[in-house]
């Protein structure tokens, strides 16, 4: 059996269709297909002047693609259609493990653009595009012996004795990580009233940009997780704030549980992409009414009379905390589910704690019960997200969260049921006091709409640029990187300041100075 046959076999054999790709060079598309995605099978076709090739990935069952020269597909951006934002994808394939692929891919020097994270196609996706705009997707395959056996495993094993082994081997390794933090509270000049804010590795550029609207006269400590030597060099030669760097790669529900754990007195917590305009905020927060566990600027309602705060910007009650846990009525601020499942759209390290029978019953003294008895998540959530269950278990023992502003944070069930409806509204408010963007830490693993992929990758462009000539090197690849990825989806560079100032006045009703203090000097010429 000849090559091109065997590899027609292998795509329709079972009646599947062969993806065809235009590039403008063939040869270097080979390569690139062969080397660095796998498809270790190719035959050229057209003879001596070979116009096409079709590439196969036999261990990953035989997956096929057709690769098409053609004149116009230049490396430079590709066809002219590609320069549509429409969300589109000019090649998926299925696999049973993404995990694995992103690996491989990773080790093949490709890089992501978009995931693991959740599309259209499936829960866990990834993209990836070559010279020539081309898009790829790899999406794991809801069916096949792999979820099979995720699924069984759920059914047979308590999610406490599946998961036990993990949990027990995160704990060990952040035990040493958190006697090191311990060691840097106690050394910190002053414990009045310190403000946290949490961040990994490739963000020093929000953390400048957050940090610079926060007085000296406010405490903060910054919180590291990962970063690298020379990001830590900068942060101590830049900022003068006390700065920890967790050589972990930890998330942020473990640096919650670290804070919980070793703050003695009052603290808050601040996002990096968390715009504090008014420094009076920080005095009202750290300001508390008898009877109040949280104070949050952002709120929802859990259930009737019991609201919820945000974790973007907060102040906890240090009694209050040590009440719970004297009481046993204690929920870690991390998160919680009835499965322990990992939450890797957020972290490679975000999993969910499973609520012990004691918690169980706590949570139900404020949640109605589902069909199986168990206390649901507020608003339907699939998880009890950060410092949602403590907060409930402060409810329940006659502690309440307290809204500072009076600022709406409205849940995804909220937010859709809104927009079906065709009302102009936002997830989160935000005021001339108070802006914050939300999930920029990993917005690059959830495949947005276009209009909102638009305003993230400006956002971002806009505020590396304020910054990236004073940041480490790293910066301006990451910067390169945003420049093409905007190219692609039709955005110009150039014009991503004040794409982001426009959104600022217009869709959210900011005044335009608020709006230009946050854009800064973020308008640039690439």
């Amino acid at each position: 059996m000849s090559v091109t046959r065997k590899l027609a076999r292998l795509a329709l054999g079972s009646g599947q269709g062969v993806p065809c790709l235009r590039v403008g060079d063939l040869d270097r598309a080979v390569r690139f297909y062969r080397d660095q995605l796998g498809f270790d099978q190719v035959r050229l076709l057209g003879g001596a002047h070979p116009h096409a090739a079709l590439c196969a990935a036999q261990h990953r069952g035989g997956t096929v693609l057709l690769t098409r020269s053609e004149e116009g597909a230049e490396a430079t951006g590709g066809p002219a259609r590609r320069r549509s934002d429409q969300a589109y994808w000019d090649a998926a394939f299925f696999v049973d493990d993404i995990d694995r692929v992103a690996d491989e891919l990773r080790t093949r020097g490709v890089r992501i653009d978009v995931g693991i994270g959740i599309s259209t196609l499936s829960d866990r996706m990834l993209e990836i595009r070559d010279d020539w705009g081309n898009r790829l997707a790899f999406a794991e395959a809801d069916d096949g012996w792999r979820p099979a056996l995720r699924q069984l495993t759920e059914r047979a094993v308590p999610a406490r004795v599946r998961n036990a082994a993990r949990d027990r081997r995160f704990a060990r390794q952040e035990r040493a990580e958190y006697a090191g933090f311990e060691r840097f509270y106690a050394s910190l000049p002053s414990h009045r009233d310190p403000v946290y804010m949490f961040f990994t590795s490739g963000l020093l550029h929000w953390v400048i940009a957050a940090e610079k609207h926060i007085p000296a006269a406010v405490n903060l400590v910054l919180f590291g997780s990962g970063l690298t030597g020379e990001e830590q060099r900068w942060l101590n030669e830049n900022l003068d704030r006390p700065m920890y760097n967790s050589t972990l790669e930890i998330d942020d529900n473990t640096a919650w549980e670290f804070l919980f754990d070793a703050n003695k007195t009052n603290f808050g917590y601040v996002d990096i992409d968390c715009f504090v305009l008014e420094p009076t905020v920080f005095s009202d927060l750290a300001s508390f009414d008898e009877g109040v566990a949280v104070n949050a600027i952002w709120t929802y309602q859990a259930a009737p009379g019991v609201p919820l705060g945000c974790t973007h910007l907060v102040f906890l009650n240090a009694a209050v905390i040590a009440e719970l846990r004297a009481r046993k009525r204690y929920l870690s601020p991390a998160n919680y589910d009835w499965h322990g499942r990992t939450v890797p759209l957020l972290h490679h390290r975000t999993y969910c704690r499973v609520p012990t029978a004691a918690q169980r019953r706590l949570l139900l003294e404020v949640l109605p019960p589902d069909e199986r008895g168990r206390p649901q998540a507020p608003v339907e959530a699939p998880f009890f997200d950060t410092l949602v269950g403590y907060q409930i278990a402060a409810a329940a023992t006659g502690y309440r969260t307290h809204a500072v502003r009076p600022l709406a944070h409205r849940t995804q069930n909220m937010f859709t049921a809104a927009t079906n409806a065709g009302k102009p509204v936002w997830q989160q408010d935000l005021s001339d006091e108070l802006v914050h963007v939300g999930g920029i830490s990993y917005y690059g693993r959830y495949f947005h709409a276009s209009t909102f992929r638009k305003l993230y990758l400006a956002a971002e462009y806009a505020v590396l640029c304020a910054s990236v000539e004073r940041l480490p090197a790293g910066y301006r690849e990451r910067q390169a990187t945003i420049e093409q990825q905007q190219r692609d989806i039709g955005l110009d560079p150039a014009a991503a300041g004040e794409l982001v100032r426009q959104h600022l006045v217009t869709d959210r009703g900011l005044d335009p100075s608020t709006a230009d203090r946050i854009v800064g000097t973020a308008n640039h010429t690439p």
